[in-house]
């Protein structure tokens, strides 16, 4: 007898596992783990990633601190929170950005590039907890810390695709044709282009890299104020400047 059919030759129902309910206690715990984030993102805010304290998250929590415990066991699992929702929401705020432009590569470059900007203004303690001076004695793991961590790149993996893909045989002068790189490196860049889906070759990919370095970089120095405060009073024109050069870098003219 086929699998697919019934005994009379009909076909049979596809079976579906039935999602078991979420139960109170779940819930319950869900809406504290979210609570703790957002004690967690105040703190962030009032004192830095330095000052972050468990024993406050449970006095803001209305807990005492045995039981705050029970959600996160430490200063540096509260860190790792941290740094995936601050992952999540920037990706977040790109792909939201992303949805909003058309399907021309420089465009959509220039909607990420901004939404990261824009992002970064908003919140610059979480920026700095994710791309400032690391904490001390903490390391991010990467297994949780990597799923939303690189979203981003892989975005720009894909618009830098897209660009390649779409250029004529012109269109690579200025954009790093020539460069040296080395068979370890197109390894590393091949195994990521894999890794998030991205069909395109080590030189594309490497030029996503270095933008996406050097958006990291241009915005940290306009958060962190470290052009001085001439430039600070028109830092987002600069930005706009710096943007517009990366995009030539990715995109080309």
């Amino acid at each position: 007898m086929d699998d697919e059919t019934t005994a009379t030759g009909q076909p049979t129902t596809p079976r579906t596992a039935t999602p078991r309910p979420v139960t109170p206690r779940a819930q319950a715990r869900e809406r504290t783990m979210r609570r703790i984030v957002e004690l967690g993102n105040a703190q962030l805010v009032e004192c830095g990633a330095g000052g972050l304290s468990v024993r406050e998250i449970a006095r803001g929590l209305g807990m005492v601190s045995s039981a705050v415990y029970r959600y996160v066991r430490s200063r540096d699992e509260l860190l790792t929170l941290l740094i995936i929702d601050a992952y999540g929401d920037l990706a977040d705020a790109v792909d939201g950005a992303l949805d909003e432009a058309s399907e021309a590569p420089r465009e959509r470059f220039t909607a990420l590039a901004e939404s990261m900007v824009q992002w970064a203004i908003a919140h610059p303690e979480r920026w700095t907890l994710l791309y400032g001076t690391p904490v001390s004695g903490y390391d991010a793991p990467a297994e949780s810390t990597n799923a939303d961590g690189t979203r981003v790149m892989a975005r720009m993996l894909a618009i830098a695709a897209d660009a390649d893909a779409a250029a004529d045989a012109g269109a690579s002068a200025g954009r790093g044709e020539g460069v040296h790189v080395t068979p370890d490196v197109r390894a590393l860049l091949d195994a990521h282009l894999e890794e998030f889906g991205v069909e395109s070759d080590a030189m594309a990919a490497m030029r996503a890299v270095t933008a996406w370095s050097s958006l990291v970089g241009i915005i940290s120095a306009h958060v962190f104020r470290q052009l001085g405060a001439d430039a600070a009073a028109i830092g987002e024109q600069i930005l706009g400047s710096q943007t517009e050069l990366l995009a030539d870098l990715v995109i080309g003219r």
